[in-house]
């Protein structure tokens, strides 16, 4: 590469690239290992036991 603005915009665009592919397989990863465990899993049986209490719309009027 002769220019250096080539090679700095060559190396950003490869670290964000990178950050979201690790960042990808690391999230899976965890949700993986983590299954039946996280709020997203369990929020639909987390709002029916508490008996209806804060389970509706909440409107601040």
């Amino acid at each position: 590469m002769k220019r250096n603005s080539t090679y700095i915009a060559f190396v950003l665009a490869g670290a964000l690239l990178g950050e979201r592919v690790v960042n990808y397989g690391f999230d899976t990863a965890w949700e993986k290992n983590n299954q039946g465990k996280l709020f997203k899993h369990i929020e639909g049986k987390v709002g029916s036991e508490s008996g209806g209490e804060g389970g509706g719309d909440d409107d601040d009027e």
